[in-house]
């Protein structure tokens, strides 16, 4: 029973260790973008709100209008100016409404994949402790069998290869999004930049897919492995 413990142990330290190292490096980029999206979001989500500046300066003209019309005739003040016209309620531009759906859903996978990632962490910890000091070989054996399983039964490791497909697709909005604000701001910046993206997202699709043709092919990840 020592030895089956000792292999056990082994095989488990190593694949765990894959989990946890890819796990780093996905909080990591998870936070990164997350801090980077943040400064966009926070541009772009004042074009769904009325400009209290711009209502400002309308409103003065207006005053400054009427006050340049009135006409004083002892013993009248009259004004030539016609009641100001109804203001229609400030409505968001189409635009304004899909640049800030897709950085928001690409903010919120974001966070979704780094709180999976957490919490990948944890499972990872507590399923390494089947292997007490105080109980038998035999008792080991079975206590890590029963993880084992259920390891596999939740399918755990399908959720924690989730975690770089949800960033793969916050990653695909957020451009998405840059795109179509690009396109309301300078025409020539935003055929670039289109151009570029579709490049990138192709080729990105192309390597994501290609194992799922070519079983030989070397390009196999936790998104590939799901087609």
């Amino acid at each position: 029973w020592p030895t089956v413990v000792d292999y056990m142990k082994t095989y488990d330290e190593s694949m765990m260790k894959d989990y946890s190292d890819d796990i780093d490096a996905l909080l990591v980029l998870a936070g990164l973008f997350s801090a980077v999206l943040t400064a966009f979001i926070v541009e772009s989500y004042t074009s769904l709100q009325e400009d209290n500046s711009e209502s400002s300066v309308q409103l003065l003209s207006r005053i400054s209008a009427q006050l340049e019309s009135y006409h004083v005739q002892a013993p009248f003040v009259n004004s030539t100016l016609g009641p100001p016209p109804l203001s229609s309620p400030f409505e968001p531009t189409s635009a304004a409404r899909w640049v800030n759906s897709l950085w928001f859903l690409s903010l919120l996978f974001s966070l979704a994949a780094a709180v999976i990632g957490i919490l990948a962490k944890q499972w990872i910890r507590e399923y390494q402790k089947w292997n007490e000091a105080t109980a038998s070989p035999r008792e080991n054996v079975l206590v890590r069998r029963l993880r084992y399983e259920s390891w596999e039964v939740w399918h755990t490791a399908a959720i924690i290869s989730s975690i770089p497909a949800m960033l793969e697709l916050a990653v695909v909005l957020f451009v998405c999004g840059l795109i179509v604000f690009l396109w309301t701001v300078d025409i020539i910046v935003a055929i670039v930049v289109t151009v570029f993206s579709a490049i990138f997202l192709v080729a990105v699709s192309t390597l994501t897919l290609l194992p799922a043709f070519f079983k030989r092919c070397p390009y196999k990840s936790p998104t590939a492995w799901a087609f």
